[in-house]
């Protein structure tokens, strides 16, 4: 009886070690590189939920952490490349707050003024994703000087002045227009001084000398006039101060 027990016990065992050693091999070895090179196909391709699904798997179960970074940055990436600017902000500021000196962090940080830079629409509604993606730009200036992104960081940034010089003269000018001359005067002034050489410069010129020319300050209105014609001689705005000029002194 106890031999039959005994049999029957290590029929038993035996089976379960099998099946132990069986589903053992039948599960998967991870693999961080082939899930990463997916994730990147499926970003590619316009799969962005099933790329991060694959991502956070690899945070998870990446213990060496040699790819884990790298799923973090692409997680990023594929809200970036989803239109998701708000998400990929988030999403790129984390990492940079983990991973500053990474080789990888010029890049992060690249992306990141992107995120804001690719919200700028329309000169009324854009000044504060101007503004934004203007201090990230200049960050990665200043922090990454090398970062290879740097010609087109120069561009971006001169764009993001445009806009936000554009702002300020469209506050200006309703100002203007609203009678509010003392306060055209300023934002319009402000305007000179934070982005010389805009393209709205000339305009701005005029509506300076018009303003205080509505102020009672003719001799303001005639010499801001003569600073529109002298640095913008072959424009018409100062064919039309040089006949306003010659107005005031008839």
């Amino acid at each position: 009886m106890i031999s039959l027990l005994f049999v029957i016990f290590l029929s038993i065992s035996i089976s379960a070690c099998s099946y132990f050693n069986a589903s053992v091999k039948d599960e998967p070895v991870f693999d961080p590189e082939a899930s990463l090179k997916k994730a990147n196909e499926l970003i590619k391709e316009g799969y962005y939920e099933d790329a991060r699904e694959i991502l956070e798997t690899i945070k998870a179960k990446d213990a060496a952490q040699k790819h884990s970074i790298i799923a973090k940055l692409r997680i990023a990436d594929s809200y970036y490349e989803d239109e998701l600017y708000e998400e990929s902000v988030a999403e790129y500021e984390n990492f940079l707050s983990i991973h500053q000196h990474h080789k990888l962090a010029p890049y992060a940080q690249y992306k990141l003024a992107m995120s804001f830079f690719k919200r700028i629409k329309t000169v009324d509604v854009s000044y504060s994703m101007a503004q934004k993606a203007l201090n990230e730009f200049e960050k990665l200036r200043h922090q990454y000087p090398r970062n290879p992104y740097m010609a087109i960081t120069e561009n971006r940034i001169k764009m993001c002045k445009r806009v936000l010089a554009e702002h300020e003269f469209y506050v200006g000018q309703f100002y203007f227009k609203k009678g509010s001359y003392a306060a055209a005067l300023n934002r319009l002034n402000e305007m000179i001084q934070a982005y010389p050489d805009s393209k709205k410069e000339s305009e701005a010129l005029y509506y300076i000398a018009m303003s205080h020319e509505n102020l009672g300050d003719r001799d303001k209105a005639i010499n801001t006039l003569n600073a529109l014609i002298e640095k913008f001689p072959t424009i018409k705005l100062s064919v039309k101060a040089k006949k306003l000029i010659a107005s005031f002194n008839n």
